[in-house]
C-alpha cells in the first residue's frame, strides 16, 4: 500500500513544554506538541494515558512508518465533543457522531429529572387541594363549634347558679328558725333561667367527602402518573408519488391494495403498490372525509354529508345510514366490528362551537343502530369541537379533535363510559397543497 509522504514538519524554535530548549527531538501525534528529550521524559510521561500516545522521532518524520502513525485514527482516546473530560466509547447512528458514556447518562438524567419533577408537582398539587378542602371544611365547622361552645358555657353557668341557690335554700330550711325562713324570703330569686332556643347550624352534618377517582381500580400508573415508552425506530423503506394535491385519508385493504382519498379533488384512487411504483387501477369521483373497512371487506365512507356510504365488493356506492340533518366527518371500525362515527351539525365545521352546535361521536352496531353516544362529560361540559379522526385501542377511544379554523388540534382519550382520561395538545394538523408523497415505514 502506498502512503503519501508528510510535508516537512513545521518545527517550532523552542520546545512547546519548557519553551527553553531548542533541541526538538519528538512530536506527540495525540497532543500535537513538539518536545525536547527532557520534557518527553519528565513532563509528557506524566500526562494521563500518555503510554498510549503515538510519538514520532523527528529524524524519522519522512519515513513510511511515520506516515502510518500520522494517518492512524486513534479510536480509543477520542475525546467527546460534548463532554471534553470523557473518552468516546461508541458511535450514535441517530446523532451521527461518536459519544461517551455520559451521552447516554444525559438522557437518563433528563428522564429521571422529569419523573422527579412530575412527582413533586403531583405532591404539591395534591397538598394544595387538600389544604383548600381542609380550609373549606374548617369554615363550615368553626362557626358551629363556636356556637356550641358558647351554649355549653352558658348552660354550665346556669347550672352553677341553680346549684348555689339550691344550697342556700337547704341551709335556710335546715336552720329550723322561722325568723330566718321568713327573712330569707325576700332574698330568694323566684325566677328560673330562661331556656335557650338558639338554633345551631347543622351544615356540618350535611357535609360529606367524595374522593376523586385517581385511585380507582381501572386507573393505572400510566394514567395517574406517567410511564416509560420505547420510541420506535422508523426506517424509510419506499416513497411513492401521488398526483393528488393532498391526501386526506389512506386505507390499506390488503398487502398491496390501498384506497387513497383527496377531498379537494373529489376523488378516490384504488392503487396497487409495486416495488418502485404505484399503479392506479381505478378512480372514483366521490368526495369523502374518512374511510374504514368492515370485516366483510366492505368499505364505509364518511362523506361530509348526512349519509354514510358503503362501497361493496360489487363496486357500488350505496347508502349505509343517514344522520340527517347532521353531517358525517369521520368513521372508524373497531376490532369488535363496532362502527364509530364523528358527527357535526354542519360541514365545513364552524368555530367556535355554540350552545346549539352538535359535536358528537356515536357507536353503531352492524345494522346501523346507535348503541352509545359521546358529546358531554359527567359535568355536562362539551367534550368535542370537531372529531376529525377516531381509533380504538384496548378499552379506550382516541379522538383527534380540531379546535379552530387554523387546524390546531388535540387528542382526547375517553373510556367506553365517556370518562375523559387525558388530553394531548402538542400537535397541529397541517395540510399543505402540492404533490403528495406516500412514505412506507417499518
Amino acid at each position: 500500500m502506498a502512503f503519501s509522504q508528510p510535508t516537512e514538519a513545521q518545527t517550532p524554535a523552542l520546545c512547546q513544554f519548557c519553551e527553553e530548549s531548542s533541541d526538538i527531538r519528538w512530536k506527540c501525534i495525540n497532543c500535537d506538541v513538539f518536545m525536547c528529550q527532557l520534557c518527553t521524559t519528565k513532563i509528557h510521561r506524566k500526562i494521563k494515558s500518555s503510554d498510549q500516545h503515538e510519538l514520532i522521532n523527528l529524524k524519522d518524520y519522512g519515513s513510511e512508518d511515520a506516515a502510518r502513525t500520522i494517518h492512524k485514527v486513534d479510536l480509543k482516546n477520542m475525546p467527546c465533543t460534548i463532554h471534553s473530560d470523557q473518552i468516546c466509547c461508541a458511535f450514535c447512528t441517530d446523532c451521527d457522531q461518536p459519544i461517551c458514556i455520559d451521552y447516554g447518562d444525559k438522557n437518563y438524567q433528563e428522564i429521571r429529572d422529569k419523573i422527579l419533577l412530575n412527582e413533586k408537582e403531583i405532591i404539591e398539587t395534591v397538598s394544595k387541594y387538600a389544604k383548600e378542602l381542609l380550609q373549606e371544611l374548617e369554615s363550615i365547622w368553626k362557626p358551629t363549634e363556636d356556637k356550641i361552645n358558647t351554649e355549653l358555657s352558658v348552660t354550665q353557668k346556669t347550672k352553677e347558679d341553680l346549684v348555689a341557690r339550691n344550697e342556700n335554700l337547704k341551709k335556710t330550711l335546715q336552720s329550723h328558725q322561722a325568723s330566718e325562713i321568713f327573712s330569707s324570703r325576700k332574698k330568694l330569686d323566684k325566677t328560673l333561667p330562661k331556656i335557650s332556643v338558639e338554633r345551631i347550624n347543622s351544615d356540618i352534618l350535611k357535609t360529606k367527602f367524595l374522593s376523586g377517582n385517581i385511585f380507582e381500580k381501572q386507573n393505572t400508573r400510566s394514567t395517574i402518573f406517567g410511564d416509560l415508552y420505547a420510541v420506535p425506530d422508523l426506517e424509510l423503506i419506499t416513497t411513492y408519488q401521488s398526483d393528488f394535491p393532498n391526501v386526506l385519508d389512506i386505507l390499506n385493504c390488503d398487502s398491496n391494495t390501498t384506497f387513497i382519498a383527496c377531498y379537494n379533488a373529489g376523488k378516490i384512487q384504488k392503487a396497487r403498490f409495486e416495488k418502485n411504483s404505484m399503479k392506479v387501477e381505478e378512480v372514483f369521483k366521490i368526495s369523502i372525509r374518512n374511510m374504514a373497512k368492515l370485516k366483510n371487506d366492505d368499505i364505509l365512507l364518511a362523506t361530509g354529508e348526512s349519509d354514510i356510504k358503503v362501497y361493496s365488493i360489487d363496486k357500488q356506492f350505496k347508502s349505509f345510514r343517514s344522520f340527517s340533518p347532521l353531517k358525517t366527518i369521520s368513521i372508524h371500525v373497531s376490532k369488535n366490528n363496532e362502527i364509530f362515527v364523528g358527527l357535526t351539525e354542519c360541514h365545513p365545521v364552524t368555530y367556535p362551537a355554540t350552545e346549539d352546535s352538535v359535536r358528537r361521536v356515536v357507536v353503531l352496531n352492524q345494522e346501523g343502530d346507535i348503541q352509545h353516544s359521546y358529546e358531554y362529560n359527567q359535568d355536562n361540559e362539551r367534550l368535542l369541537t370537531s372529531p376529525q379522526r377516531i381509533i380504538t385501542l384496548k378499552d379506550n377511544i382516541y379522538i383527534i379533535d380540531s379546535v379552530n379554523e387554523d387546524w390546531e388540534g388535540r387528542v382526547l382519550v375517553i373510556d367506553y363510559g365517556g370518562q375523559l382520561l387525558w388530553t394531548y395538545n402538542g400537535f397541529d394538523i397541517n395540510l399543505d397543497t402540492g404533490n403528495f408523497s406516500l412514505l412506507t415505514y417499518q
